[in-house]
């Protein structure tokens, strides 16, 4: 029988730190003007330090790489979402072959292989792991999201990891994990932009994250996605207890989904849900931070 499960209660938590820099996300929604985000960017800065960590540097950075591409109306709201996504479809097509045993052992890592090898840089590290999930059943079974680098998975306790199945997607960006809890082979993922985080929609794997496939949530069927839209998914999460249940939390509000990404509904129209929690008993509340 298919779930009806009410929900009855959502709690927000909301913090939010970064309320003051409202020309952060401004950065990355191609729909607002380049001169305006300057502009909100600059009267932030008129009352706020300007020093090591402030955002000052990485807004002028920001600024000198972009401006070009955008003098002299500012107008950013004319650039594809999908023009990545339509330029790698294309390449695909030509018949190019993807078989990365094609440059056979024409390529050596030079590593560095440990964090305490690296010097004179402000953030060192070898990578980041956006996301992790450990299989309750079997502890030697991990899965990992990178930044970059895509999904990442160990079934020996993490002696050895295998990669690339991920690599010839739309985009590299893996952030959130979501399993199901009661087959480990049946993974979400959300795949993005590595630089600006925007989502190019769900894909799942049935046999452990050998092969992806795009799901029904993807930009053509919700309408957001791809370079440009400034749509994120920042978490995707199965319901512990209840079957074919999960909620999806994005920048334009929160997901749920009682059929396993068959059909959706969009029950917060607005905020970042960043972060979805699950009450340890009851079923029908949910925590959400915004």
């Amino acid at each position: 029988m298919k779930n009806t499960l009410l929900l009855i209660a959502i709690v927000f938590v909301s913090f939010n730190l970064h309320a003051q820099k409202k020309y952060k996300p401004m950065m990355n929604d191609l729909s607002i003007n380049f001169y305006e985000v300057c502009e909100e960017a600059e009267k932030y800065f008129e009352s706020h330090a300007k020093g090591k960590g402030s955002g000052w540097k990485g807004y002028q950075r920001w600024r000198n790489s972009n401006e070009y591409k955008y003098y002299p109306d500012g107008v950013r709201s004319n650039v594809d979402p999908y023009f990545v996504e339509k330029a790698f479809k294309a390449f695909k097509s030509k018949g190019t072959s993807n078989d990365k045993n094609l440059f056979g052992t024409g390529w050596n890592e030079l590593g560095p292989f440990r964090i305490d090898s690296v010097s004179g840089a402000y953030s060192t590290g070898l990578g980041r792991v956006e996301d992790h999930y450990v299989d309750p059943s079997n502890p030697n079974k991990m899965y990992l999201g990178s930044r970059s680098g895509g999904f990442w998975k160990t079934t020996d306790g993490g002696s050895t990891w295998q990669g690339g199945s991920t690599d010839f997607l739309t985009a590299s960006g893996v952030n959130t994990i979501a399993v199901s809890p009661t087959n480990s082979d049946s993974i979400l993922i959300n795949v993005r932009n590595s630089r600006n985080g925007n989502s190019h929609g769900l894909y799942r794997s049935v046999d452990g994250g050998n092969i992806w496939n795009l799901s029904n949530f993807n930009p053509t069927n919700i309408g957001f996605g791809g370079l440009g839209s400034s749509f994120k998914i920042y978490e995707v999460r199965y319901h512990p207890r209840v079957p074919n249940l999960i909620f999806i939390g994005t920048s334009k509000g929160i997901y749920r989904s009682d059929d396993n990404l068959v059909t959706w509904t969009l029950l917060l129209t607005s905020g970042d849900i960043e972060e979805i929690q699950f009450h340890p008993t009851n079923n029908n509340i949910i925590y959400l931070y915004d």
